[in-house]
């Protein structure tokens, strides 16, 4: 599932700091438009449940039960950060040895560290959990991926630190974050195979890039969701598509038995091409009217890339539009529960056992 309007007006209302925690299973969300004026959110044995007009109408989550659920994502991000750079497996960097204490904080421009002392080799360190080497707060980075991948902008995400946490940073700042954490966790993920289903879905969309329009590939499984493969180019020819196919084939643990398309031709000779004459593995190829009815799960997925999409008004080169759809399949497969799959991962479903956070993925794809 996506997101909507109301998902990011809800995460705009926590990052305003208008939720405020009564008890374990109660918020109070302040209106938007009256400052003394408040709704109640609570806990109604297996569901949200909000006190505003939108949701006795609908019956759904408003954007006041969205704003609990960030801020408690916000919590558990916060939490998962310290629970890291708190751990006990921690090693020391100069001898390898586990015979590890904390010992003080060290009070750095950005924010307090953990520092530690290794009892073999008395060596002093501080443990940041994949985030050596940073000038920044390891919360803050988590918190502005996520917000990034939720649909904010980097503006915005930079005048929400200030403005929450009184931390300068400018949004490039941002973007080399973002940059430097989806490079560190797609290498890890690249290596690892996807558990992917019998039918697999493939279209592809056009995005601006630096003013002119690009191509962007994908190919979804449709049992577990997962975006098994994506693909740039400026081109839309038979030789993309192949080429779509090929990383496809490479990151998953087996063949398909049917592939879903449009009427492009090209995706015919492809498929023609990658699994009769290379692979020698049949396939069904859908495509045309017959696919139409079917390919609705790779129309949903474009839907959620073009309301993201429209926060960022086209790439400025081809190396940030791959970097973003890289970033974007790390959310979609590893961290965004999906309400038609039970309200889990694509990776959860496909019972892979992958980290499902931004900081347990940094921490395992460091440690790899």
């Amino acid at each position: 599932m996506g997101f909507n309007k109301r998902e990011l007006k809800g995460i705009k209302l926590t990052l305003k700091g208008y939720v405020k925690q009564i008890d374990r299973s109660t918020f109070m969300v302040r209106s938007e438009n009256d400052p003394n004026k408040y709704y109640t959110v609570s806990w109604d044995k297996d569901k949200w449940v909000c006190g505003c007009e939108d949701y006795a109408r609908r019956g759904k989550k408003c954007k006041h039960i969205f704003a609990v659920c960030y801020f408690l994502t916000i919590r558990d991000i916060a939490t998962g950060v310290k629970e890291v750079e708190c751990s006990s497996e921690i090693c020391c960097p100069r001898c390898g040895g586990k015979d590890v204490i904390r010992r003080g904080y060290d009070y750095q421009k950005n924010g307090v560290v953990q520092r530690f002392y290794c009892k073999f080799c008395n060596y002093r360190f501080n443990y940041r959990g994949g985030f050596e080497g940073l000038k920044g707060n390891a919360t803050t980075v988590v918190l502005s991926l996520d917000l990034y991948f939720r649909g904010l902008s980097l503006r915005q995400i930079s005048e929400h630190l200030l403005s929450v946490y009184g931390l300068h940073v400018s949004h490039a700042t941002v973007r080399n974050w973002i940059m430097r954490y989806v490079k560190l966790i797609s290498k890890y993920l690249n290596n690892l195979p996807v558990k992917c289903g019998e039918r697999w879905h493939c279209d592809d969309t056009v995005v601006r890039v630096n003013g002119r329009h690009v191509l962007i590939w994908s190919l979804l499984d449709s049992e577990t969701r997962l975006l098994i493969a994506h693909h740039i180019s400026e081109n839309r020819n038979s030789e993309e598509a192949y080429k779509l196919l090929s990383k496809a084939i490479e990151n998953s643990e087996k063949k398909p038995e049917e592939i879903v398309s449009d009427g492009f031709d090209g995706y015919a000779k492809a498929v023609k091409r990658k699994f009769s004459e290379e692979l020698k593995h049949p396939v069904i190829h859908l495509q045309g009217n017959v696919s139409s009815a079917i390919n609705n799960k790779m129309e949903r997925f474009w839907r959620d890339i073009k309301k993201r999409y429209k926060t960022i008004y086209g790439f400025r080169n081809i190396e940030t539009a791959k970097t973003f759809m890289d970033g974007y399949r790390i959310f979609h497969n590893q961290i965004k529960k999906h309400r038609s799959l039970g309200n889990k991962t694509p990776a959860e479903t496909s019972q892979a056992e992958l980290p499902n956070t931004w900081i347990k993925l940094i921490q395992e794809a460091s440690k790899n």
